[in-house]
């Protein structure tokens, strides 16, 4: 359950962990069961069962599972024609993000999110102190071993030599073993992995007979024939990096037992007595002390009282039979091949099936939508909003209070804005299509709200040319938490329908899940503690407040006080007496035992780029805008060159220019509507033949009166202004009408990779002055896209506008960014073909030099159906 504690980044990273340990554990449990099959076959066989489940533990799965994604995705892909050459020319931000998501996300903890991040760090820092422990014994033991090696004298003749060089032959090493004769107590070991040595302890060889120097020299031989080092350092690694799994270690144990049993049979084999074998190893240990490190292979490693026993035991070692030899093999056939089908098959599952989300994707359904002005007719002004089963309905409100209920935020994360946006009132009424009601009714009542929101966001897109972005900011805040003395709320009594509780406008009881606010009065009948949390945030003046009680159940309350100016906890104004009744502070402490605390925390707020009045008329593709363009050229053109000013190299050629005229050039009226409408290739369908195959050469610029009212707009506030022109521009001169529809299209979400992003952050005033150049050799600056020597540039800009080059280099496929990445950034690409026919794929070129990553699904998308368009007259 710490999942819910953490961010979203974070709870990536320990969700990919947590499948990471269970999977490797599951492999090495399997690994266990196939070493008591084969416990009567060679040792070596079953060490390397071990270590392969050693080496699990550095392979994730789902780098297998990826493999087979990228076959999948090279399957669909196959056959799709070649896209165009595009010249990215002060292309900043290809007008702005589609109004409508594709797929909703709950960010409602992100306030806790933000108030707990220090967790990652202390686990961060926990894990770092276990590698540092493990790295300084290690770091201890190697001291000794180095010690010795800087006292040992090479070893070139003598009967050890003699010995050891027979051994070699006998063993069948090519490589010649050095002999370093050291004055430290430590047995005989094998040192080193890409030159290993011999490390000889000084007066040993008086205490062995030949037949004993022979069988502990020819122990040493098989460890370097088999480099034992090596396979005993990669799982040091292992034990490093996962010192906080027992299973680890324990498979470090059976990793040793098995390796030094390995050499014990070989030696055998070559024709020891197992008597004088065993007497060999007795003498090491009364004489010499262990190896200190695993990488240093000995003699004397493992459960000697076993080895002993498994010496002298006369025990057939058998052969692996064809049986067993088919069994490794389904094995590591199946170990391997499982995940990359898995890969393989996930694509097709997410065609079939919605994204796997924790909300569901439904179309937008409303069947009716009513938004008029509210009119007051003096006295308390009453606001209500209702998220009923067949619509939203609310009265008195302004639009400030439905995105704070839309987005499901406070009142103080939401900035900017026009002023109008917390003064004006509307009456809102929505009926939702019977249809999706229905499938609303089946969902859970958590589930059931978030897709509520869902829709109502698109409505504010839709009505209201809503158009925002998330920030983070420092807020002042108040933590909820219990009291002293306890909890004071009375639980709600199961099927409670509250006939003697608050009533509606029409008389009738509003029955459970209801709070009423009131001056003063704030009543909850079967509501959790999280709907008081937004009702006091409205009470404290949209003051954020965050829930720390950790109640979870629904509760029956009345809380009354005694509204003062001021009132915060701590202050003169908090403790004042200037009215009989208590402060709201005051008050929730002696009559439902909760606590108010001020802190500053760390929150998430959205910042509101562009928004309009609702229009009486909303024919968002018939009416042609009034377009106040002082010139409008569109001319065909059949040569494929590009027109002044672009100066692009190549055909075909395909270029756009924004603000503050517009300019394109060889493009296709499908181009041209996916560009001004915001969306991609796929999302717009039909249309004449000559739709997407006749191309032309567009100019526009914008009378003086027009440019001077752009001025004073943001600069993502023209790109909206100059999209909504433009439509109109479509409408008029191409006679272009459509209609949405929803469809199931694939499409690629753009996610951050496992190992994180690898871009930076743009710095705050960086104007590039050596970055990316325009046509003229001037700086194209920051907020820009452009070429420089073969790479595409991104200079101070968001992932969204990423996105559509990523859709382009894609054939078209759609791209949702899903990163949450908010701000702007320095991001640097090649320039890809997009036939990948050489050099690396989008996939891997994005994955290995951004951190990000394309994985297909296939979701319901908002389509323009194209019903008419006419070729346009020259003017």
């Amino acid at each position: 359950m710490v999942l819910k504690y953490l961010s979203e980044p974070w709870a990536a990273i320990a969700t990919a962990l947590g499948n990471h340990l269970w999977q490797s554990t599951l492999f090495a449990i399997i690994a266990g069961v196939l070493t008591l099959i084969l416990r009567k076959d060679r040792a070596r066989v079953r060490h390397w069962l071990w270590l392969a489940a050693s080496m699990k533990f550095l392979i994730p799965f789902s780098l297998l599972a990826a493999v087979g994604s990228r076959l999948a995705s090279l399957r669909d892909s196959a056959g799709t024609n070649g896209g165009f050459y595009i010249a990215m020319e002060e292309i900043g931000q290809p007008f702005s993000q589609p109004t409508s998501s594709l797929i909703y996300r709950d960010n409602t903890h992100a306030v806790s999110q933000g108030l707990i991040h220090p967790l990652p760090a202390l686990l961060a820092a926990a894990w770092l102190c276990g590698l540092a422990v493990v790295f300084f014994v290690w770091y201890a033991r190697w001291r000794r071993i180095s010690a010795a090696l800087q006292e040992a004298a090479p070893l070139r003749e003598g009967r050890e030599v003699e010995a050891l060089r027979r051994m070699e032959r006998t063993g069948g090493t090519r490589k010649r073993i050095e002999m370093l004769l050291s004055r430290a107590s430590l047995e005989p070991g094998i040192f080193g992995i890409a030159r290993p040595v011999l490390l000889w302890p000084e007066g040993i060889s008086e205490r062995l007979g030949d037949a004993h120097l022979d069988a502990i020299l020819a122990h040493e031989v098989c460890h370097v024939r088999h480099r034992d080092n090596l396979t005993a350092a990669m799982h040091m690694v292992v034990e490093a990096i996962f010192w906080f799994h027992p299973l680890v270690w324990w498979l470090g144990a059976r990793l040793m037992e098995e390796r030094e049993r390995a050499c014990d049979e070989e030696v055998l084999a070559m024709g020891s007595e197992r008597q004088v074998y065993a007497e060999s190893i007795l003498r090491i240990c009364e004489f010499c002390v262990g190896s200190p490190l695993a990488c240093v292979s000995g003699v004397t490693g493992a459960d000697l009282k076993k080895r002993i026993v498994h010496i002298m035991t006369r025990n057939v070692v058998r052969k692996l039979d064809f049986s067993r030899k088919l069994l490794l093999c389904a094995a590591g056939v199946m170990a391997v091949a499982l995940p990359v089908v898995f890969g393989l098959v996930k694509p097709i599952q997410g065609r079939a099936e919605p994204p796997a989300q924790n909300t569901t994707v439904l179309t937008l359904g409303y069947e009716s939508v009513s938004i008029k002005p509210a009119h007051n007719t003096g006295g308390i002004v009453r606001s209500r909003m209702m998220m009923l089963p067949d619509g939203f309905t609310a009265t008195n409100v302004t639009l400030h209070d439905v995105i704070r209920v839309a987005y499901g935020v406070k009142d103080n994360q939401i900035s900017g804005g026009p002023d109008w946006l917390n003064s004006e009132i509307y009456d809102v009424a929505t009926k939702i299509d019977k249809s999706v009601a229905d499938e609303l009714r089946k969902l859970s009542e958590d589930r059931r709200g978030l897709e509520n929101q869902r829709l109502l966001q698109a409505l504010l897109a839709d009505r209201f040319r809503l158009a925002l972005h998330r920030e983070t900011k420092e807020l002042p805040a108040y933590t909820l938490v219990i009291a002293q003395n306890g909890p004071k709320l009375q639980e709600a009594k199961s099927g409670d329908t509250y006939p003697n509780g608050v009533k509606g406008l029409d008389g009738l009881p509003l029955g459970p899940h209801t709070m009423n606010m009131g001056e003063g009065v704030l009543t909850g009948q079967g509501v959790p503690v999280a709907t008081l949390v937004g009702s006091l945030s409205r009470q404290l003046g949209g003051r954020l407040v965050v829930d720390k009680t950790g109640l979870s159940g629904k509760y029956d309350f009345a809380l009354q006080w005694t509204p003062k100016e001021g009132g915060q906890p701590g202050t003169d104004s908090a403790a004042s007496t200037q009215s009989s009744g208590p402060s709201i502070f005051a008050a929730m402490e002696e009559q439902l035992g909760l606590k108010l605390e001020p802190q500053t925390v760390a929150t998430e707020i959205l910042a509101i780029d562009h928004v309009e009045r609702p229009s009486e008329s909303l024919a968002q593709n018939t009416a042609a805008i009034s377009p106040r363009f002082e010139t409008a050229s569109i001319k065909p053109n059949t040569t494929g060159e590009a027109m002044p000013p672009f100066k692009i190299v190549g055909k075909p050629v395909l270029g756009f220019k924004l603000l503050p005229e517009f300019l394109a050039t060889n493009a296709t009226l499908h181009q041209l509507t996916r560009l001004i409408y915001s969306v991609q290739d796929d999302q717009v369908v039909g249309g004449p033949s000559w739709f997407n195959s006749e191309h032309y050469d567009v100019e526009v610029k914008m009378d003086q009166s027009a440019m001077d009212a752009m001025q004073k707009l943001s600069r993502d506030q023209q790109i909206l202004e100059q999209k909504r022109m433009l439509q109109g521009l479509l409408a008029d001169r191409f006679k272009l009408s459509f209609h949405r529809e929803t469809r199931e299209l694939p499409v690629y979400v753009l996610v951050i990779a496992a190992n994180g992003r690898k871009f930076q952050e743009a710095k705050s005033g960086d104007t590039y002055p050596n970055g990316a150049k325009r046509s003229d050799g001037q700086p194209i600056g920051p907020g820009a896209w452009g070429l420089a020597k073969g790479q595409l540039i991104g200079q101070g800009v968001p992932i969204a506008s990423l996105v559509p080059m990523l859709s382009n280099k894609l054939h078209g496929r759609i791209v949702v960014d899903e990163t949450r990445l908010t701000g702007n950034y320095d991001l640097s690409l090649p320039d890809i073909p997009s036939t990948e026919s050489s050099g690396p794929s989008i996939f891997t070129a994005i994955q290995e030099q951004l951190g990000l990553k394309l994985e297909p699904q296939t979701v319901p998308m908002e389509v323009l159906v194209i019903d008419h368009a006419e070729k346009p007259l020259e003017k």
